[in-house]
């Protein structure tokens, strides 16, 4: 975890695109209703993720001390989301999101603990799409009411990549 303060306009940009989540969102759910909403915006985080995941590919199958730098202490080495990095050796990476710009844009909307865990739910097909490009298995445990931070996410080798 970092002391360190994020860049404004970097956090801003951020948040914003937490705004935009939440916007497309209710507009979806208004239109087709909460679960096609849902399946939307889980889609188009997971094809998002995608993109972001290639990069990263070069550090699968189990370079989880380069996933810890070029996922967990990105965009701005750890000041963003602050990862509390609870276990990084060479089986796994397993970080706890302790700040979120993203989560942070829907409580100051007024969002309810069940509007941010489904927003949640959305927003992390973009991990999961960055994880699956990347070559990596992953458990993400969401944040949820009377957690700290945010988002839960283990990184470990793909099973049955080659070594």
């Amino acid at each position: 975890m970092t002391d360190r303060q994020p860049n404004p306009q970097t956090y801003d940009a951020i948040k914003e695109r937490g705004r935009a989540y939440l916007m497309v969102f209710r507009e979806l759910s208004k239109r087709y209703g909460q679960a096609e909403a849902m399946s939307v915006m889980r889609s188009a985080s997971y094809a998002h993720g995608l993109a972001i995941g290639k990069p990263l590919a070069c550090f699968a199958p189990r370079d989880f001390a380069g996933m810890a730098e070029g996922y967990a202490k990105t965009p701005d080495d750890g000041a963003m989301f602050s990862p509390d990095i609870k276990q990084l050796n060479d089986s796994c990476l397993e970080v706890q999101m302790m700040t979120c710009p993203i989560k942070d844009a829907w409580v100051e909307a007024g969002c309810s603990d069940d509007e941010i865990c489904t927003l949640l739910r959305c927003a992390t097909a973009l991990d999961e799409g960055t994880f699956d490009a990347a070559g990596f298995d992953y458990e993400i445990e969401l944040w949820s009411p009377g957690k700290q931070g945010c988002c839960r996410t283990k990184i470990t080798e793909k099973a049955g990549s080659q070594r």
